[in-house]
């Protein structure tokens, strides 16, 4: 008589032992996976509903980190490079530690809005410490000491330069719109105030609230930007120049109708930034003024769902002498 198909055999000892060892590794790693706090690093846990902005306290200079919903970092400018010694007796930020603190180790861009030391000597640190993929920078070179570092340390991390000027629309992912919408006419002298005016404006919008981040533009670049007309209108300014009466264009910072400014300035500073005109301005528009000298780091959130979808926190208020 024959039997057809395939003879059944017991599985052996050592198969079992294989099979149990396999399941129990696949169980610690599912609970790995699902007790983590990151899922083992397969979820982004930066990803957050909101955009965030920190316009960061590096004293008298410009810096801004910022955080898109979908994981992504920016930052735009750097303050002063100083020791942290300096930083601390300054009560001030250095960037790279502040993006150390929140544990950011990669950085999609970095922004040089202008070459002057203020603004971007203290972005030398971060490129040296961090992942930086690239630069988005005015066209208009000025060197310096701090450029020839700064361009040392590019080189020596790979990272790419980009130039921009008005018009072109930044990739920082699909869920911003971002444009630069100055440099347009290059002024291209190495005088202190066309250096200003060379500078990098930014536009940038989350659902239907927009932000203008202004650098140090004073105001021949101000009426070029008001030729993009009510495409400016945003409900937070970034107040150009610190503040700087050379910066108050009542024109454009009527237009722009801001219900809020953010003014970056050193406590005390020996310009007396910000100037009285530009505060009686801003009074006279109805614009709530945060500074960086009386509140430190500010912190704004946008949810984006309607206009009025955010909010801005601060580190303190202090009352300055």
């Amino acid at each position: 008589m024959h039997s057809f198909g395939i003879k059944e055999r017991p599985f052996s000892k050592q198969a079992t032992r294989v099979i149990l060892a396999v399941l129990i590794v696949l169980n610690i790693l599912v609970f790995a996976l699902l007790f983590s706090k990151n899922m083992l690093g397969l979820l982004n846990v930066n990803v957050s509903p909101q955009l965030k902005i920190d316009f960061v306290n590096v004293g008298q200079g410009d810096c801004c980190l910022i955080r898109t919903p979908k994981g992504r970092t920016f930052v735009i400018d750097g303050g002063t490079n100083v020791s942290e010694e300096d930083a601390k007796k300054l009560g001030r930020e250095l960037i790279y530690k502040y993006v150390q603190k929140l544990n950011i180790k990669k950085i999609d861009g970095v922004v040089v809005t202008h070459w002057h030391v203020d603004d971007f000597s203290g972005l030398i640190p971060l490129i040296k410490q961090s992942d930086v993929s690239c630069v988005y920078e005015t066209p208009i070179g000025f060197i310096n000491e701090f450029y020839n570092d700064f361009d040392e340390a590019c080189k020596n991390k790979n990272v790419k330069r980009i130039s921009v000027t008005a018009g072109n629309v930044l990739e920082w992912g699909d869920e911003l719109f971002v444009q630069v919408l100055n440099p347009e006419d290059i002024f291209g002298s190495a005088l202190h105030s066309e250096i200003n005016n060379d500078a990098i404006v930014l536009l940038v919008r989350y659902g239907k609230v927009q932000v203008l981040l202004c650098a140090d533009i004073q105001e021949d670049a101000e009426r070029e930007v008001i030729k993009f007309n009510e495409g400016i209108k945003s409900q937070i300014i970034k107040i150009p120049d610190h503040g700087a009466e050379r910066s108050a264009y009542k024109p454009f910072f009527k237009l722009v109708g801001a219900q809020d400014g953010i003014i970056s300035v050193g406590a005390n500073n020996k310009f007396g930034y910000p100037s009285v005109k530009a505060l009686d301005l801003f009074e006279e528009l109805g614009m709530k003024i945060y500074r960086t000298d009386k509140n430190g780091n500010i912190h704004l959130s946008i949810g984006g769902k309607d206009e009025k979808d955010y909010s801005i926190a601060v580190d303190y208020n202090r009352i300055l002498d």
